[in-house]
């Protein structure tokens, strides 16, 4: 990792800034694939992966924000555009703006993966009621003939 100690540094942390958000998209957009087809084993991978990606970003835009901040800037978005103000070149400008539009691009994936989770979470508590539900009308029989309760979910025995 580089370590942000120039105007010039900055720039190329955006560069790695972009190709890390860059490969975050893609893990989220494989993730979103992975969750619509139920491939469970793939999710865990993916979830390593994502969770990697995370701290490299965090990594990055925090040395940026370290010197913004000992260059008596806001860590911030405001923080950030003063600095490109009165600072950056074109480029870094054109970089910091991608940058910002993968970030919510990212931002929305993430929450329409969340989304997604959470229908699928309902789906399964609805049929692991269904299931619990089913399993509570049968009747089963102990060694001494009596019925055995299911309908909490947990089995007694009366004798």
């Amino acid at each position: 990792m580089i370590d942000v100690a120039s105007d010039a540094d900055v720039a190329i942390c955006l560069q790695l800034e972009l190709g890390g958000i860059g490969t975050f998209l893609e893990i989220l957009r494989a993730e979103q694939g992975a969750l619509v087809q139920g491939e469970m084993e793939r999710l865990e991978v993916l979830a390593s992966e994502k969770a990697r990606m995370v701290e490299q970003l965090s990594a990055l835009a925090a040395r940026r924000n370290r010197y913004l901040a000992s260059r008596g800037f806001s860590t911030d978005t405001p923080g950030m555009a003063g600095w490109l103000t009165h600072s950056a070149d074109a480029k870094t400008v054109a970089a910091w703006r991608v940058l910002q539009e993968l970030a919510t691009t990212a931002q929305q994936l993430n929450r329409i993966n969340g989304t997604i989770i959470a229908a699928r979470l309902k789906h399964n508590q609805q049929a692991l009621a269904a299931l619990q539900g089913a399993a509570g009308a049968i009747s089963l029989y102990g060694p001494n003939g009596q019925t055995l309760g299911l309908g909490s979910g947990r089995m007694s025995l009366r004798v």
